[in-house]
């Protein structure tokens, strides 16, 4: 059994004024477009993952912005019938749209992974993960 990431909070902080965000991005194949509006929150961690080891099925409370410092990342959907991993390396970055986007992240490789993630709408005294359901479709996790 492989040990779950550690995740050190590097800073967080409260939008000063009221705050809307609109990020669109394509995650999986499919395009998506994320609203916050008066965001809580933001949160900035770094994320290590030993060879491996996996995040688990969960979720944010807001988008996600990630970006990978070491090792390569492999990202899979929780509404992906096909479970199809997609592959993020070393100076790559993506947004995970969060608002309930279940998903695991896995360290496949044989180095460590380290991501450093900004979350968005973090309600004030959560954390930046919410539990997410295993969905059944990939085998193994």
């Amino acid at each position: 059994v492989h040990g779950l990431p550690h995740g050190t909070i590097l800073t967080q902080g409260s939008f000063v004024e009221p705050t809307d965000i609109k990020i669109k991005s394509t995650l999986g194949g499919d395009f998506r477009v994320m609203n916050v509006k008066d965001s809580d929150q933001v949160i900035v961690q770094q994320v290590t993952v030993d060879p491996g080891a996996q995040t688990g099925w969960h979720s944010h409370h807001g988008p996600v912005v990630v970006v990978v410092a070491a090792g390569t990342m492999t990202l899979y959907q929780a509404d992906d019938p096909t479970c199809t991993g997609e592959e993020y390396t070393v100076g790559e970055a993506f947004v995970d749209p969060g608002q309930g986007n279940v998903h695991n992240a896995r360290n496949e490789g044989a180095d460590g992974v380290v991501l450093y993630a900004t979350y968005f709408d973090v309600p004030p005294g959560a954390g930046p993960a919410l539990p997410g359901t295993n969905p059944g479709t990939c085998s193994g996790f």
